[in-house]
């Protein structure tokens, strides 16, 4: 009895291996969002993964509506949410391997489904798992690349049975957006789901008889794509009773497709009046003129406008075009392209280029000087300041309140770059009101910084512009050895990184008169990552002469400036005249005031003390009847 049963054990074994011979080639579902931090988080890991095993798996991206905004679920919603609702999926990355769910937890990731959680074994070992079922898939696009058609064969070597359904989708192998449409910071995606044939419920194929082949052609008429030349296909047949697959297959990108690319530039814009009208530029990425194109546009999450674009754009030459709206609020404006034509040929809903367009409004009057923000109550930015930070795995970083280092006291702001691999954080002021302003106009700020190594180390970039953001001048651009106020610090895994003492601080002053006369004049502070360490800013104010004539003097000179102890002031006059000299402190602030009487023309001399002072930048003020005269003084101790 015991032989018969090895016997048949044996037998069963035999048959089971000549049925079940075939690898599966394993079916990668991930379900994401652009605008998903634990999404940009995992998924640099987890597409190389899928990359190193292509040979192996049949990737599919299916991008679902949240955490936020993501442009490529809003072209095919529908299909996401039925391919997710189908796994009961509710939390994003999550990631499907043949139908079968993921452990709860791995590598510091809580929550089924995490991309982080899926090993190359694991992806070997599904493959591994045999099947009797070969499958494979081929597309191609009709001569006037409005239409793409997907062929299908499915064989299974045995007998089959179950609810099985063949599921096929159109998708698109890159995507890649010059900046990131959502707010997660990827710009790069891969195997994206476009549109599931004949829908996302797919085609019940019904049984298999042992050694049956099916045949199958699906039709999709484009509905939009960015990149006709990513297009591809992939399928899998599924038993809905236990979503285990049985196998898949894809057909890659064909290529060879005359390029009708437009592309959409991203901006950062501010409306400083009333009645600004949002605009944006398109490029034409194609090697024919381009001549009309549909797009829309909607602010936040509200409907969408059409615009109607026609004219005659080159190849690489950029158009501006404006929105059709007068801009009452500020916000997040989306802009796509929907349907474009060129004078190749291609005409299809080719959505070719898709970005925002980030507007702040600054309406008002601008500030009056002296204008002075120490930082020493209240959060960062201050009321009426923008801040930009960029996005990283753990959120927003960059300009933030520091209260453990001031120059002169505890608070300051502070971009903490040690933390930040790349990026450019920026720090903006309200409209400054320099239209008054006819002397000599200062801006002045403290800093503090110590690099990290020589093959790590930062910047810092001051720009300043009077046409609402419009175009930029730098007015200061220093960073390693020349921006260091300490010795370099290389901060340990889990520092604070630089912390300055009371002594670690340096006073700037520059001279930014060329723009008295300016309504609105703004000033950033963009803090150039080099992944190095932090830089502290402070004191930031801006002062200014308004409303009195310069002082005419035939010389006027400091010396030694910077001083530490004893400054001389040396001028001269045209003709006689009463003067009066001022010291001011960076905030505007009268520190020292003396009467030098009336004076005949010719040379003459004044003593400054700096002993009582503190270091820092001074404004040396000389004023007369007929006018005043300015002059910078930087006292170090």
């Amino acid at each position: 009895m015991l032989k018969k049963l090895l016997f048949a054990f044996v037998a069963l074994s035999l048959a089971s291996s000549a049925i079940a011979q075939h690898q599966r080639r394993v079916m990668v579902e991930e379900f994401t969002n652009a605008s998903c931090g634990p999404c940009a988080s995992q998924n640099p890991g987890f597409n190389a993964l899928l990359a190193n095993n292509a040979d192996i798996v049949t990737p599919l991206k299916v991008q679902v509506n949240f955490p936020g905004y993501d442009p490529m679920n809003e072209q095919n919603p529908g299909e996401a949410n039925t391919r997710r609702n189908y796994y009961s999926v509710s939390g994003v990355p999550h990631a499907v391997l043949n139908g079968a769910p993921l452990p709860n937890d791995c590598n510091g990731w809580t929550g089924s489904g995490a991309p982080a959680c899926v090993s190359a074994a694991e992806l070997t070992a599904a493959a591994n798992n045999l099947t009797p079922v070969t499958m494979s898939v081929s597309h191609s696009i009709s001569a006037t690349y409005d239409t793409i058609f997907v062929n299908v064969s499915v064989t299974s070597d045995a007998a089959l049975t179950g609810t099985l359904r063949l599921r096929v989708a159109v998708t698109e192998e890159e995507i890649l957006f010059p900046t990131a449409p959502g707010s997660n910071g990827e710009t790069e995606f891969s195997h994206v789901m476009r549109k599931m044939l004949p829908g996302a419920d797919g085609t019940n194929t019904g049984d298999f008889a042992a050694g049956e082949t099916k045949t199958y052609t699906f039709a999709w008429k484009i509905g939009y794509a960015y990149n006709l030349n990513e297009l591809a296909a992939c399928a899998w047949l599924q038993n809905d009773a236990t979503k285990e697959v049985w196998q898949s297959a894809l057909s890659h990108p064909i290529g060879g497709i005359p390029d009708a690319g437009l592309q959409i530039s991203a901006a950062n814009k501010f409306a400083c009046q009333v009645g600004y009208a949002p605009t944006f530029n398109l490029t034409n990425g194609s090697d024919a003129p381009l001549t009309n194109a549909n797009l829309r546009w909607r602010l936040g999450n509200g409907a969408w406008k059409n615009i109607s674009w026609t004219g005659d754009l080159a190849p690489n030459a950029t158009e501006s075009v404006t929105v059709d709206t007068t801009l009452t609020e500020a916000g997040i404006y989306n802009v796509e392209v929907q349907a474009l034509n060129s004078n190749n040929g291609i005409q299809t809903n080719l959505i070719s280029g898709t970005s925002t367009i980030n507007i702040k409004t600054l309406f008002g009057a601008g500030v009056s000087t002296p204008f002075t923000q120490t930082f020493q109550s209240g959060p960062v930015p201050p009321a009426g300041w923008t801040v930009n930070n960029v996005e990283i795995s753990s959120g927003l970083e960059g300009w933030k309140l520091a209260t453990n280092a001031g120059s002169g006291s505890s608070r300051s702001t502070r971009c903490s770059l040690f933390i930040i691999p790349q990026g450019s954080p920026i720090m903006m002021t309200p409209k400054i009101d320099l239209s008054q302003a006819n002397g000599v106009t200062t801006l002045n700020f403290d800093h503090a910084y110590a690099y990290y190594s020589n093959t790590f180390f930062d910047s810092l970039r001051i720009e300043v512009s009077n046409d609402c953001g419009e175009s930029w001048t730098t007015i200061f651009h220093d960073g390693k050895d020349g921006l260091s106020t300490a010795p370099p610090v290389a901060s340990p895994d889990g520092s604070l990184g630089f912390i300055p003492t009371a002594s670690q601080w340096a006073s700037n002053a520059i001279d930014i008169s060329d723009y008295n006369g300016s309504p609105e004049l703004l000033v950033r502070f963009v803090a150039e990552s080099g992944w190095g360490n932090n830089i502290f800013v402070d004191n930031i104010n801006v002062t200014a002469l308004v409303g009195v004539k310069d002082l005419h003097l035939s010389s006027f000179r400091l010396q030694p400036n910077p001083g530490r102890e004893i400054t001389q002031i040396s001028f001269g006059l045209e003709k006689p005249e009463s003067i009066r000299l001022s010291v001011f402190s960076s905030d505007g602030t009268l520190v020292q005031s003396k009467n030098l009487g009336d004076l005949p023309s010719g040379e003459h001399t004044a003593t400054l003390d700096a002993n009582n002072l503190p270091a820092g930048s001074y404004r040396i003020m000389l004023e007369g009847k007929e006018g005043v005269a300015n002059a910078q003084w930087i006292v170090i101790k």
